[in-house]
């Protein structure tokens, strides 16, 4: 049997190991020292958790090849034992039943972390829009009216994905109707542009910093 691959790593305070949307091909075994997990940065930077000896992380990235959810950094020095992906994934495959579980946790996270990097967002519509474009990224097939959201559509619903209340929901989903940017018929949401839709949310985000 092929032995997995370790190695160490030795993090200063305040190093940061790998930022949020970073690719990875590794995960961390904690063996002396603290790591803090945040997302977003700035003023609306949020400390998700601070992981301690003992503790693992990283293996989002490597189970299912997606950017780094996370951004990780050492309160204090702190001594990692690394796994690499290609040794890792190498003994996940010889048994297909860990494997789809592993993978079933990893999409379940996945989706968690979409919820909180959305709920970061202050402005309510803005909010809805970048749920929007990432959902067409993650979540859509093309038709003839449009991009599909293949996620059926109800006003509750998509506002709980981004923290909302059903009426404000149903508030900011019928403006983009009305601007032409999306078109609903019964449970079925689609978007006209993600072009346009792009350059909706730049512009309410400008109009979000520079006043009304």
């Amino acid at each position: 049997m092929e032995e997995t691959k370790e190695y160490e790593k030795n993090l200063k305070a305040g190093e940061i190991l790998f930022k949020e949307g970073d690719v990875g091909d590794e995960m961390y075994l904690i063996k002396s020292g603290k790591i803090k997990i945040s997302k977003g940065g700035g003023d609306i930077e949020k400390t998700l958790a601070f992981l301690k000896e003992g503790d693992f992380f990283g293996e989002m990235a490597i189970i299912d090849g997606s950017p780094r959810s996370a951004t990780a950094t050492a309160v204090e020095e702190t001594k990692l034992v690394i796994t690499e992906k290609t040794s890792f994934t190498a003994q996940v495959k010889k048994n297909p039943l860990i494997e789809y579980l592993i993978e079933t946790l990893i999409k379940r996270l996945r989706t968690t972390d979409e919820q909180i990097k959305f709920l970061l967002i202050k402005n309510e519509e803005r909010r809805v829009v970048a749920m929007l474009l990432t959902k067409i990224k993650d979540d859509s097939i093309q038709s003839d009216k449009g991009i599909q959201i293949k996620t059926p559509f109800s006003y509750s619903f998509f506002g709980n994905l981004v923290g909302i209340k059903e009426k404000e929901a149903r508030d900011i989903f019928d403006n983009l109707v009305n601007s032409k940017l999306i078109r609903i018929e019964v449970d079925k949401l689609y978007v006209k542009s993600e072009e346009n839709l792009e350059e909706y949310l730049r512009y309410i985000s400008l109009k979000e910093k520079f006043g009304r």
